[in-house]
């Protein structure tokens, strides 16, 4: 057989697997979760603060 300079066939690149929507869902509820806690956390924090501040001037 014979060596011959041929280009490598083009290869199609594998398109990035599609996430199901019930991962897509579960992510989303974890990400919303997470930032209603953030946000409460803060909250608190400030009430807090602003509660400590009134009783200790």
């Amino acid at each position: 057989m014979t060596h011959t300079n041929t280009p490598a066939p083009y290869r199609i690149p594998p398109s990035p697997r599609r996430r199901s929507a019930s991962v897509r869902r579960f992510r989303r509820t974890i990400g919303i979760a997470f930032a209603r806690g953030a946000a409460h956390a803060t909250g608190t924090g400030l009430i807090g603060l602003l509660f400590w501040w009134i009783t200790h001037r």
